[in-house]
């Protein structure tokens, strides 16, 4: 197979800083300003290394937070597509045409990415520190708080609990802020949630994912694994091997969830001049978004809309994929990407 559609989510920072009133664990108190941000719909050849916009739309902004305007979690879900931006969830009709429905909630602070299994789609709310569920209409069905959890309760101040018992409007700017960061949810092989934590100190008793359903670390490095400290994102696992992106190093990696031995790294660095984020992607980029096409085929994005295919049965990444049709400038170091969804609907039209 050649020929995969999928979609693609951007945010574009202009590198002004916004104050914020409270500070996180790595005692930051500014975030960087996102002026704008797409929704791509592409294809992508895996043979000919090319990805083709096939279509360009923006969201509308959010109406709880200005400067904040990226394009955040994407997903088909329902016979149609979500979107999100930061504070809202968008249902889109087949063709990508018009947006049919939407849907807010005070946890929906600074959503990063959107997960589906069967019939229910799965929010991170990062700013909470929340993940909640909703069915094909959009009825919230479930949600969870990293702070009902003893062992991650202990690792939280007093903010995020306060704010949780005054039942705070997380999508709003305000004192409180997150403390584990929550980016990303996937399912193991018998259906566990997993969340990741990407702010959670690690120590042999502690890792950076939480089996929700199991009450339980997962991927613990005291099992004689890896270490993984710093930045994860994304996350997807199939026959007991779990693939994320490891922001800190660059590398797109493949782990044993038994023994969270790492047994395979792919370098996918994309160094910048100069970064209107997080310093680290000076160095590597920012490696975030990835997507299974096929067997262990991974497309895998980067910063500057970059994209690569990933063979993790062969350890091999393509050089960056061809893009074309996209309206805008690929050269900006403030254009990232957020979030990559295969779109197998479209493919079948």
């Amino acid at each position: 197979m050649a020929l995969f559609h999928v979609l693609i989510s951007t945010s574009l920072r202009s590198g002004r800083r916004e104050r914020e009133s409270g500070k996180d664990d790595r005692g930051e108190d500014d975030r960087g300003e996102e002026i704008s941000g797409s929704l791509l719909l592409a294809t992508v050849d895996s043979q000919k290394h090319t990805c083709t916009v096939l279509r360009q739309l923006e969201l509308p902004p959010s109406p709880h937070r200005l400067g904040r305007n990226s394009v955040r979690g994407v997903a088909e879900f329902a016979g149609g597509y979500i979107a999100c931006n930061t504070t809202q969830m968008f249902a889109l009709d087949q063709d990508l045409r018009r947006i049919e429905a939407s849907v807010s909630d005070r946890r929906f602070g600074d959503i990063h990415s959107v997960a589906v299994r069967g019939r229910v789609i799965y929010v991170t709310a990062t700013a909470s520190d929340s993940v909640l569920d909703f069915d094909h209409n959009l009825h919230k069905c479930f949600e969870w708080w990293a702070g009902e959890e003893p062992e991650l309760a202990r690792e939280m101040t007093e903010h995020p609990r306060q704010a949780m018992m005054w039942d705070h409007d997380f999508r709003y700017k305000g004192p409180y802020y997150n403390r584990f960061h929550i980016n990303h949810v996937c399912f193991a092989d018998n259906g566990d949630l997993i969340v990741n934590l990407p702010n959670m100190p690690v120590s042999a008793a502690a890792s950076k994912f939480w089996n929700v359903t199991a009450r339980r670390f997962h991927l613990l490095p005291g099992n004689g694994g890896t270490l993984l400290d710093g930045r994860v994102h994304d996350g997807h696992i199939m026959n007991s091997i779990h693939y994320l992106n490891y922001t800190a190093t660059g590398e797109f990696i493949k782990l044993d969830c038994a023994t969270a031995r790492v047994l395979q790294r792919v370098d996918c660095r994309v160094p910048l001049p100069r970064t209107t984020g997080d310093a680290l992607a000076i160095e590597n980029g920012w490696l975030r978004g990835a997507a299974l096409l096929h067997d262990e085929l991974f497309l895998i994005g980067q910063s500057k809309l970059t994209l690569f295919l990933v063979d993790m049965a062969r350890g091999q990444r393509s050089e960056p994929l061809v893009l074309k049709g996209f309206n805008g400038d690929i050269n900006c170091p403030g254009l990232a990407i957020y979030c990559i969804a295969k779109a197998d609907h479209w493919r079948r039209r």
